[in-house]
């Protein structure tokens, strides 16, 4: 029960900062601007989507998921090689974990460089969509 009361309690304080941040302001304006620059239905979804995705992230991060750590270790990472040289020629290679992949064997080793490059190419979009933002 004190595990739920807590879970509980952190959801309200997440929502009470993202009241106070103007977390909703700043998606009705977004969704405003994005019907209003274009109709089409393509451009709204991607919007759509990635306003999901950040929702995710912030509420895994509120909430002390793992999975979510580990991706923010990751996107740091990621943004650091970007940082330095957006034509980064061995990007995968940077962030592999060399101790992990001598130990896997052919075929987790290519498991474990496609999971890696799907997850950089989705943490690539999230820089470019975040520095844009800022910009």
């Amino acid at each position: 029960m004190k595990k739920e009361i807590s879970e509980i309690k952190r959801r309200a304080l997440l929502a009470k900062q993202r009241l106070k941040m103007g977390y909703w302001q700043r998606m009705q304006a977004e969704r405003d601007r994005v019907n209003g620059a274009t109709a089409d239905s393509s451009v709204i979804e991607s919007a759509r989507t990635a306003r999901m995705r950040e929702f995710e992230r912030e509420n895994s991060r509120a909430l002390g998921d793992d999975f979510a750590e580990r991706d923010e270790k990751l996107y740091r990472r990621v943004r650091d090689i970007l940082d330095k040289d957006e034509d980064a020629t061995d990007p995968i290679g940077q962030l592999m974990d060399r101790e992990i992949f001598e130990k896997l064997d052919a075929d987790n080793r290519q498991r474990y460089i496609l999971e890696l490059s799907a997850k950089f190419r989705e943490l690539r979009e999230r820089y470019y969509r975040e520095k844009t933002k800022y910009v």
